[in-house]
C-alpha cells in the first residue's frame, strides 16, 4: 500500500521537472506582438476592393501553398452569410464546371471538397456543400490595400 503513494510522488516529480525543463522563453511575444490596432489614436483607415465580381478575372496568389484561395472582388453587396443565405453560392456553387477549364471572367467553382463530409461519409461527394464549408468567409478572405499589422515571413517547406 505504501508503494502506490510513493510510485505516484516520483512520478508527479518527474513531471514536474520535466515541464520545467521544457519552458520556453516567450518574452518575444510581449515585444513583437505587444498591443492592439486601438493603441493608436491615429489608426490609418482602409477599403476592401471595390471591384464588381463580374469583373474580378483572376485568383490572387495566396501566401503559402494549398492556401484558401482569396477573394478578388467586394462581398460589401451580400450580405452576412446566415444559415438562410449565403449568395456565394450563386455564383460558386456549380458542379458541372469542376471538369471544365474556366475562362478569366467566369466565377470558380468551390471544388469537390466543399461537397464532401470527412466526418460523417468521406467516399462521398454530395450535391449540396457540406454544413463545416458553408460559411465562406471563414478561411476565404476579401482583399484590402491595408499594410500588415504584424509582420509574416512565414515560408511554406
Amino acid at each position: 500500500m505504501i508503494m502506490l503513494p510513493r510510485s505516484l510522488a516520483v512520478v508527479a516529480g518527474v513531471v514536474l521537472a520535466g515541464s520545467f525543463a521544457l519552458a520556453q522563453d516567450l518574452s518575444w511575444i510581449d515585444e513583437d506582438l505587444a498591443g492592439t490596432v486601438f493603441d493608436s489614436p491615429d489608426p490609418v483607415s482602409f477599403e476592401y476592393l471595390s471591384i464588381d465580381p463580374e469583373d474580378a478575372d483572376s485568383t490572387l496568389p495566396t501566401a503559402f501553398e494549398d492556401a484558401p484561395p482569396l477573394i478578388p472582388h467586394s462581398i460589401e453587396e451580400s450580405g452576412l452569410i446566415t444559415l438562410k443565405n449565403n449568395k456565394c453560392l450563386k455564383c460558386h456553387h456549380d458542379q458541372d464546371l469542376w471538369d471544365q477549364d474556366k475562362d478569366a471572367d467566369e466565377p470558380s467553382p468551390m471544388p469537390e471538397s466543399h461537397y464532401v463530409s470527412l466526418r460523417s461519409d468521406p467516399g462521398t461527394v454530395e450535391k449540396k456543400i457540406i454544413g463545416t464549408r458553408y460559411f465562406c468567409t471563414q478561411c476565404h478572405v476579401p482583399q484590402t490595400e491595408a499594410n500588415l499589422l504584424v509582420g509574416n515571413d512565414f515560408d511554406a517547406p
